[in-house]
């Protein structure tokens, strides 16, 4: 009932976004007109093959959040898969998901399960750039949200789980774009952070670092996350990295990972 409860939020949500989305981008006058200036206010540019890109042809994180919302009119949607190990046990295989909407100028919906078979919550919620730059590239970001049911939910607990944050990014032209985010659960007393850092190394391979923390009343777990994307095309990138804990708490070990990161 509850897995439900959640395909049919998440479905409806998702739906709305897009539908706000693909309504937005057709309003332009073709890619000289208006429809050219909302993408340069998003930090966005044509492709070739005239697609939309991030600007300076940058991949999204790995995991991470963005600081700032995706244009208006933009879609994107990062799948992972990878096996992760853990001392003593045989390792498994999990897999996630994190699909990105700009609904309007500064306003982006965020849809987000990085570990589906393990989590029993899926994060919903939206973001709200209160600072850009005139570029409209680098910017400080609100959001809030909830954590939707996505599997069984231990006794005892809240079934949906409120969250806020705050989040930022910095983009260095053709070098490199940083990334940083707070996210605080008050019902379940826990703050997650999260900090990636993209480099341009060619046109078409981008290293990628990335820290995650999960604070609790019990427990400080921190991650790091060494990786690479290629670009495929303008609009899709392959993504692999490996995944390991940087503290005595942990969840796992270690994690081999491969992405799809694409936007249209």
């Amino acid at each position: 009932m509850r897995r439900m409860f959640f395909v049919n939020a998440v479905f409806t949500v998702a739906l709305i976004a897009l539908t706000v989305s693909c309504a937005y981008a057709q309003t332009g006058e073709g890619v000289g007109g208006s429809q050219q200036a909302r993408m340069d206010e998003g930090g966005m540019v044509m492709g070739k093959d005239g697609g939309t890109e991030m600007a300076y042809g940058f991949p999204h994180p790995f995991f991470n959040h963005m600081g700032i919302p995706d244009m208006p009119g933009m879609v994107s949607a990062r799948i992972t898969g990878y096996r992760q190990g853990y001392s003593g046990e045989d390792s498994a295989s999990d897999y996630g998901f994190h699909l990105e909407a700009g609904i309007y100028n500064r306003l982006g919906l965020h849809v987000r399960n990085n570990a589906i078979k393990q989590s029993s919550r899926t994060d919903v919620m939206l973001m709200y750039a209160v600072l850009q730059d005139a570029e409209a590239e680098s910017g400080v970001s609100v959001f809030g949200g909830a954590l939707i049911p996505s599997g069984t939910i231990a006794e005892g607990q809240d079934d949906v789980v409120g969250a806020f944050g705050v989040a930022g990014r910095k983009v260095f032209k053709d070098i490199a774009i940083f990334d940083g985010n707070v996210h605080y659960m008050p019902e379940m007393k826990m703050a997650e952070l999260g900090l990636s850092g993209i480099f341009k190394a060619t046109d078409s391979m981008f290293p990628i670092i990335e820290v995650s923390g999960e604070l609790t009343e019990d427990e400080t777990i921190f991650y790091l996350l060494p990786a690479l994307k290629f670009k495929l095309k303008p609009e899709i990138f392959l993504g692999v990295g490996s995944q390991f804990a940087l503290t005595s708490d942990r969840e796992f070990d270690t994690r081999a990972l491969l992405q799809i990161d694409a936007a249209w």
